[in-house]
């Protein structure tokens, strides 16, 4: 490997010559083809150069886990690895992947995810921002943004919308359209609820189209709809660390705790079957597992075994 030249890339200081000679060397065409790939990205809100630092380090840390303390030196900063191209592959497939999980990015389409045990806020292209919670994903056309401000949500998201065209959330349960408001929009395990908490929103479904003014909600639970009633001008209880239920199927509950927690819960199925009609009312802390589980298990008689990210649900 031409270290030298590297090192040169690494600070920025290579040549269009010197690039090419790192290309045409097999020990640094893979490493050379990620920086390629990760300069041709196009994620809104990020720069490439700072996205191309960040796997840097992450190259880094992969590297000294495969490589002996000989095989890499510190200068000025920066580490130098020589890294094997096994390595260079293994590293380029992971953070590649790793980028995607998060932005699907084509000419027409932004898609935004958040994996388990996460929340994320973005802006849209109006101003407007999307607060998304754990286990969620939205996606929408950029390109024609301005004229068709529509989201394609799955999972639960809030909305602070800029006041200017229809601005719809489009869902496998209905569709929410406001002008500019606050309002929060979850569809999960065959279960539709919007809550405004600022100016109007139109609800449609397949079956009623539902006006909700600022403070009102509407729940669809297998076909059956119920109205509620918020704080005008507050935020979901997601937003503020809490996850909460009302007469709701223990297994609903549970998935929610995997998903803000990013565990896996195991339970045995007799156990869902005995507690088939059982529903729970009530919340969960995002802040800390144990209490979470104990606010969800006491009310059903259930203890629980916590081992890594993984939860074991039985009966006393």
């Amino acid at each position: 490997m031409n270290q030298k030249l590297l090192d040169k890339f690494l600070n920025h200081q290579a040549s269009a010559e010197d690039i090419q000679t790192l290309k045409s060397d097999p020990e640094t065409a893979d490493y050379m083809s990620l920086s390629e790939k990760v300069a041709g990205l196009k994620l809104d809100g990020f720069k490439s150069q700072e996205i191309w630092s960040a796997i840097q380090h992450h190259i880094y840390a992969q590297g000294e886990k495969a490589n002996d303390a000989k095989n890499k030196s510190y200068f000025g900063g920066i580490f130098k690895l020589n890294l094997t191209r096994q390595v260079y592959w293994r590293v380029a497939a992971v953070l590649i992947i790793a980028i995607s999980t998060y932005f699907f990015l084509s000419p027409n389409t932004t898609t935004l995810i958040t994996p388990q045990g996460t929340h994320q806020i973005w802006t849209l292209p109006d101003g407007s921002q999307i607060s998304l919670n754990a286990g969620s994903k939205a996606n929408y056309h950029a390109a024609s943004w301005d004229d068709n401000r529509l989201i394609d949500l799955d999972g639960e998201a809030y909305f602070d919308v800029i006041k200017g065209s229809t601005f719809s959330v489009k869902t496998n349960s209905g569709i929410v359209t406001v002008l500019g408001t606050e309002f929060n929009v979850k569809v999960r395990d065959n279960q539709f609820y919007v809550h405004c908490f600022e100016g109007l929103v139109k609800v449609q479904t397949q079956d009623t189209t539902l006006l909700l003014p600022a403070g009102s909600g509407m729940r669809l639970i297998q076909d059956q709809l119920l109205t509620d009633n918020v704080t005008i001008g507050a935020k979901p209880d997601w937003m503020t660390g809490e996850s909460s239920f009302e007469n709701t199927p223990l297994q609903v509950v549970l998935f929610e705790l995997e998903r803000q927690y990013a565990v896996n819960i195991d339970y045995h199925l007799e156990l869902l079957t005995e507690n088939e009609q059982a529903l729970f009312s009530g919340s969960f802390t995002h802040q800390d597992l144990s209490i979470a589980l104990k606010s969800v298990c006491q009310p059903f008689g259930l203890s629980f075994e916590l081992s890594d990210q993984n939860v074991r649900i039985f009966k006393n």
